[in-house]
């Protein structure tokens, strides 16, 4: 998943900052993003550390038995504040310079004012989209492409409906969406089968308040099972089978509840990026099962079984698991190669970041 996890990641800070990532080396910022989301899926996990059953030790010192994660917050914190600030003296600079790419920062920047306030708030909400967008997306293509190695006749019908619409000329775009009902439930029933933040995100009560006669006091941590909700079997038949067509109206029955509107939040804390999100499943998605066969991959003659195991974390990825991905035809993979000469990956703009270490 290393090619999708760059990708992903090269396309959302093209969008919020203008920087274009390095193509075949490591990118200092891209590193150093994907740090900072892989501490933060670890940490932010309910029982991560023994303060989140023991919360006075947030008074006891670093070197107290059980508080090393004072230590290790300091350290996160230093790299959070990296990830926040350099990406924004990067836009600083560019737009100083007028070599600025459109982006969603530099935009900010030029329609907003320049106190305290907005510099502080311009930073948080750019770093903020970065965060909400990368290892979400990437964790929903893993579960996407784990789906395919264990119901390969689910793979089969999407193939032939892409063949059917698109044809082998061309890739699926966003305009063939509403022609490809198929691949749409497809990509309703990824976030179904493994929604991607199964705890959601923990939040707190601003004051008490009593639920169906469970009285929670103000400043309780509340947990959505959202996990639990797209898996009762009281609202989806074979919550465990992987079946598209549950999401698809058929002779008057009606389809199965719509996960997307459990997936991404409720009310005024769901997802911003939500239709974003949307849109980029529907493209990895599609667009892969048009040009690749994803099947379970052949090691000495013996078939490698895949499972449906994920693991913990308030983002949760497939576990490790082997495929083979090939393009379907030598005329598919000849399509890849042209799109690769269409659309040039561009300059990286990493130099800035390494002159600026210097």
């Amino acid at each position: 998943m290393r090619t999708y996890t760059r990708e992903v990641g090269s396309v959302i800070l093209q969008m919020v900052y203008g920087y274009s990532t390095e193509q075949f080396k490591k990118d200092p910022l891209l590193a150093m993003m994907t740090k900072v989301m892989e501490d933060f899926t670890r940490s932010a996990a309910p029982g991560a550390f023994l303060i989140d059953s023991f919360p006075a030790l947030r008074f006891v010192p670093e070197w107290f038995p059980g508080a090393g994660w004072k230590k290790l917050a300091k350290q996160m914190a230093v790299e959070l504040r990296d990830a926040v600030e350099k990406p924004y003296a990067f836009v600083e600079s560019q737009i100083a310079e007028g070599k600025n790419s459109f982006s969603y920062l530099s935009r900010l920047m030029e329609s907003s004012g320049n106190t305290p306030e907005d510099i502080h708030n311009n930073k948080w909400t750019a770093a903020s989209l970065y965060s909400g967008g990368s290892d979400t997306t990437v964790a929903a293509i893993a579960a996407f492409f784990l789906a395919m190695t264990m119901f390969p006749d689910v793979q089969k019908k999407a193939q032939a409906e892409i063949d059917r619409v698109v044809g082998s000329e061309r890739l699926p775009t966003l305009d063939d969406h509403d022609s490809l009902p198929y691949v749409d439930a497809l990509v309703k029933e990824v976030l179904r089968w493994h929604p991607i933040g199964p705890m959601g995100l923990p939040h707190t009560s601003s004051e008490e308040t009593t639920y169906e006669g469970y009285r929670i006091p103000k400043g309780a941590m509340l947990m959505p099972n959202i996990w639990w909700f797209t898996h009762d079997p009281a609202v989806y038949k074979d919550p465990m089978d992987f079946r598209p067509e549950r999401h698809i109206e058929d002779h008057g029955c009606k389809p199965e509840p719509d996960p997307r509107k459990m997936a991404f939040g409720f009310g005024r804390r769901i997802c911003p990026g939500k239709i974003l999100a949307e849109n980029s499943m529907f493209l990895n998605i599609a667009q892969s099962l048009a040009v690749f066969n994803i099947i379970k991959k052949v090691v000495d003659g013996k078939v490698i079984e895949t499972k449906a195991e994920f693991q913990p974390g308030v983002i949760s990825h497939p576990a490790h698991f082997e495929a083979s991905i090939k393009p379907r035809s030598p005329q598919y993979e000849k399509l890849i190669r042209s799109i690769e000469q269409t659309f040039p990956w561009q300059e990286s703009d990493s130099k800035f970041l390494e002159r600026k270490e210097d």
